[in-house]
């Protein structure tokens, strides 16, 4: 079984002086990854959403289109 490294939470939490460094990674990359995956997710929502602003523009404009006289 592994055996944990650091005699206290604060030892772990200071790692010998380089804390700041390792959980500014930490940090940083939790940051990225959790913009690679949010992102995709906005610019779906909003594809979806500028799909069916096109999708009723056409829908009323054909409506209005059919309603009215054709003049030559």
């Amino acid at each position: 079984m592994p055996e944990f490294k650091f005699s206290s939470l604060n030892d772990f939490i200071t790692m010998a002086g380089h804390g700041i460094y390792v959980w500014s990674c930490v940090l940083i990359a939790a940051v990225i990854l959790s913009a690679l995956v949010i992102h995709p997710l906005v610019l779906h929502r909003s594809q979806k959403r500028h799909i069916l602003r096109q999708r009723q523009l056409q829908g009323s404009q054909q409506a209005r289109h059919q309603r009215s006289p054709h003049t030559p």
